[in-house]
């Protein structure tokens, strides 16, 4: 593998720096409330220099959940292939819970849930993408869980999907507006089981 230039490294550095400094000024003043001048004037740089990183503050915040969703893709091969849909889904969101308070914490989880609210995001949010691959290792749990019988016929795989993934946001969002006795991981542990439950296929 080749060494970075002196150029290169002096490009991601800036990158970094607009990132972190993105990041602080959105979780001090408020997403809606920061501009990319504010930003750039922080870092001592151009607009252009910037756009050269990050089309939009938006992007910035897309920068965090790319470094998400490489740890939802570890998690998932840890994961033992043999254990019922539901189960699979319980780890996966409990390894989730667990890297959002020790890792991301509260403030930059403020931030996204804050930018996904206003009127500078013109495009479908982050949060609720298809493309994360939180969302299509989740739905192939579900589609497995299907195929395997243990969900309700009744339900279209959609349906199951729309509902698991707003057992994730509701969960998180109570944690952001709750004191620090809401445990994220135990509440969104005992909150999807219940849910999970009422979706299964029940023996006679």
């Amino acid at each position: 593998m080749e060494s970075l230039t002196n150029r290169q490294k002096k490009a991601l550095e800036t990158r970094e720096k607009l990132l972190k400094t993105s990041l602080e000024l959105f979780n001090k003043h408020g997403f809606e409330h920061v501009s990319i001048d504010q930003i750039t004037k922080a870092c001592h740089v151009s607009k252009g220099t910037f756009y050269t990183h990050f089309p939009s503050k938006y992007d910035v915040i897309l920068e965090k959940f790319k470094e998400l969703d490489s740890f939802y893709s570890t998690v998932e091969k840890t994961i033992n292939h043999s254990l019922p849909a539901s189960e699979k889904i319980l780890i996966l969101y409990e390894e989730q819970m667990n890297y959002l308070t020790n890792v991301v914490g509260k403030d930059l989880l403020r931030t996204v849930y804050t930018a996904a609210m206003t009127n500078h995001v013109e495009q479908e949010h982050y949060l609720i993408s298809p493309q994360r691959k939180i969302f299509q290792i989740i739905n192939s749990y579900i589609a497995e869980g299907v195929q395997q019988g243990e969900f309700r016929p009744d339900l279209q795989v959609t349906q199951i999907q729309a509902i698991i993934q707003r057992c994730m946001r509701a969960n998180v969002y109570d944690w952001l507006i709750h004191n620090e006795n809401f445990d994220l991981a135990t509440q969104m542990a005992q909150f999807t089981a219940i849910v999970l439950d009422g979706m299964k296929l029940k023996n006679d």
